[in-house]
């Protein structure tokens, strides 16, 4: 097959994206008692490690950070991050009350969302390329998004120079609540999966 030009690749990972914040806003229906949220994607991106924090924020910037590992066919480290203002409006928006982000109902809505929006894309993904992922539990982190990315950074032992970031976001009655989805892959893993889309592997 001949080389895929990144723009194709980036349309085609938004797709699969797009269709992961289809199953998203269905699992996240099941949590709302207030409110209607629907989650889409608007943007894709392969970004440069050291553009990253600016992206969140800044490196100081504080955020809340889901981490889940997710091993299998091929292996991926996923990362939910919102800033303390979006993380607040979201946890508000699905219980219909105020929670102290550092409370245990705070803290569970974060997990589960987290927990959710991996599960969807990376369901989606599987569903369209017959890829095995196994997510571990997730975990919650809270500090400056330069210090989350780069504890997850060592973790995933990343040697690449890019990450594919998902820009996330939640519509609600109350308006839209951003976030960030970070996709912590081997380049050729991407490259992979692209082609497996891209071949019919695809159901």
């Amino acid at each position: 097959m001949p080389e895929l030009n990144q723009d194709f690749k980036l349309d085609i990972l938004k797709e699969v994206g797009n269709i992961g914040a289809g199953n998203a806003t269905t699992s996240l229906s099941q949590l709302l008692n207030y409110q209607r949220v629907d989650m889409y994607v608007p943007e894709v991106d392969l970004c440069p490690l050291d553009e990253i924090p600016d992206l969140l924020g800044g490196a100081e910037k504080p955020v809340q950070g889901v981490f889940i590992k997710a091993p299998g066919d091929i292996s991926f480290y996923t990362v939910f991050l919102m800033g303390e203002e979006s993380a607040q409006s979201l946890v508000t928006n699905l219980t219909g009350r105020e929670h102290s982000l550092d409370g245990e109902m705070g803290r569970s809505v974060l997990l589960e969302v987290g927990n959710i929006v991996t599960a969807a894309y990376l369901n989606a993904l599987s569903y369209m390329t017959d890829l095995t992922f196994l997510p571990e539990p997730p975990q919650l982190a809270v500090d400056m998004a330069g210090a989350i990315l780069g504890t997850v950074l060592a973790e995933a032992n990343v040697a690449e120079d890019y990450i594919l970031v998902l820009k996330t976001a939640f519509s609600t009655d109350s308006g839209d609540i951003d976030g960030n989805f970070l996709i912590i892959p081997d380049i050729d893993a991407l490259d992979t999966v692209v082609k497996l889309l891209i071949d019919g592997v695809a159901k």
